[in-house]
């Protein structure tokens, strides 16, 4: 694929997670594969030789004449970098190396919500620690559930941590020895698709997240879209009816008071469908738990007809507006992630339809792909946010 112009940002990032995936390349081999420019692959890679991300073998031709190739190595034990991601309950964390991989997982259940400068930093401070002697953390990505400006650290909003204004990158950057960059957690996640899926293929796509609440990250030429002070992605209040349920925004009728897990689940039991004990027994409405949404799946796999039906009218709703953004933006790749990716294959169907149908000719042929959904897809996109913003890491630091 050729690709378009992009930040040095990214290609450094595509060259190490190239590198990492495929072994010791030439620089023209990598130029070729990255579809952008010799000199450009030749200007990044000798930076990055220069702060010990890569390493150039002994040369060698493959004929025996001509000039010798010179493969270049990842030095994939140079730095590791942690992604942690903040819900109410816990947090999820992820030790990253340069190109991706991930190299170690925790779970804490640690709600940090009162306190989450002093917690989170205890929490990275005993992970730098217990690393002091092995491959170093160089820094930290923190994503958050609500309104981040990536630029400041300062979570705008954040309505389920009752977060106003926090500045958590400029405390914790205050408190850590390492870079930290704070980001909204669909925002962190679109991050690491365009730089180890989506963007493989697409310089511009669509992140949607779906759970209790609905989110969408946008790719355009191969930028994460972040709008004023971070507030792009609020997909779910996108209004869709004027005399609509009440929505946790203040307005009426946004997408997510019909298509949100809580509303799906409010939907149900309105039509009378009683979820088992096996299925987990609905509770008041709020937040919905696994118990409960593993419910609404077995309802579903069971057959029951309203539970069908309510499915499939959501995922069609949701479908047609997608298929508004798809208009607006031109861009014809669509990736499912979320909680609620255990329901595509009743939301799926009628979402796809919808989504085809609605769009204008030329993107019709609209990629739409839904994948596996891990509680630490989030936190692998923290770590992605230090990854592709060039000079955030270093190999000074902690050592």
């Amino acid at each position: 694929m050729t690709r378009r112009p992009q930040h040095g940002d990214l290609i450094r990032t595509e060259i190490l997670a190239l590198l990492g995936s495929a072994g010791p390349l030439g620089r023209a081999e990598i130029a070729a594969r990255l579809g952008v420019g010799a000199a450009t692959v030749t200007e990044h890679t000798r930076r990055l030789i220069g702060e010990g991300f890569l390493r150039e073998l002994p040369p060698h031709s493959a004929s025996g004449t001509g000039r010798p190739r010179v493969p270049l190595e990842l030095v994939s034990d140079a730095a590791h970098v942690l992604g942690i991601r903040v819900a109410v309950d816990h947090l999820v964390g992820t030790v990253v190396r340069l190109d991706g991989r991930v190299v170690s997982e925790f779970r804490l259940p640690e709600g940090v919500a009162e306190a989450p400068v002093r917690l989170l930093t205890k929490v990275v401070r005993d992970e730098i620690e217990a690393r002091r002697d092995s491959t170093p953390i160089r820094g930290v990505g923190v994503a958050v559930p609500g309104m981040a400006d990536p630029e400041t650290g300062v979570v705008r909003l954040s309505g389920i941590m009752d977060w106003h204004d926090l500045a958590l990158g400029t405390e914790l950057s205050r408190a850590l020895p390492v870079p930290v960059l704070v980001d909204n957690d669909l925002r962190a996640s679109t991050t690491a698709e365009l730089l180890f899926g989506m963007g493989r293929e697409h310089d511009d796509f669509l992140v949607l997240g779906i759970g209790d609440g609905l989110g969408m990250g946008v790719v355009l030429e191969r930028r994460v879209q972040r709008g004023a002070a971070g507030s792009s992605g609020e997909f779910g209040h996108l209004p869709v009816a004027t005399d609509g349920p009440a929505c946790s925004c203040g307005n009426r009728g946004c997408l997510q008071t019909y298509v949100g897990q809580s509303a799906l689940l409010d939907r149900v039991r309105a039509a009378g469908v009683r979820l088992t004990a096996e299925d987990g027994p609905g509770g008041p409405t709020g937040p919905v738990g696994p118990a409960e949404l593993a419910g609404l799946v077995a309802a579903a796999e069971r057959g029951e007809p309203e539970v069908l039906r309510i499915l499939a009218e959501a995922g069609a709703l949701l479908g047609r507006c997608v298929a508004g953004v798809v208009n607006v933006l031109a861009v014809k790749a669509v990736k499912v992630i979320g909680e609620s990716h255990v329901l595509w294959p009743y939301l799926g169907p009628s979402f796809t339809t919808a989504a085809r149908s609605g769009a204008i000719e030329p993107l019709k042929d609209l990629s739409v792909r839904v994948s596996p959904w891990r509680d630490t897809e989030h936190a692998r996109g923290a770590a992605c946010l230090l990854l592709a913003r060039s000079g955030a890491i270093t190999r000074r630091g902690v050592g």
